[in-house]
């Protein structure tokens, strides 16, 4: 059985950097909140967050660069429960 192609066997060209994006919504009684989850080519994750309220102050809720996704996403909603809406 031969081994399919996925994105990370893309050949880029020296010093270019490929990201995959993922975006998920997350919504708590802190508001309403667009959560961007990003994969490198090497297989790392990190995430950010931010209000969806056009209104709202604009607030980047980030993850460091981790080996796992869950972490990034938990990571990012445990910062929005903790700092989220604290600023009207």
């Amino acid at each position: 059985m031969s081994e399919k192609n996925t994105w990370h066997t893309v050949e880029l060209p020296e010093g270019a950097e490929l990201l995959k994006k993922e975006l998920y919504d997350y919504n708590s009684e802190k508001g309403r909140y667009q959560i961007e989850l990003f994969e490198t080519i090497q297989g790392k994750f990190f995430a950010i967050g931010t209000d969806k309220d056009p209104d709202a102050k604009m607030i980047i809720y980030g993850s460091n660069v981790v080996p796992d996704k869950l972490m990034a996403i938990q990571t990012v909603i445990e910062k929005i429960e903790r700092e989220g809406a604290w600023c009207d």
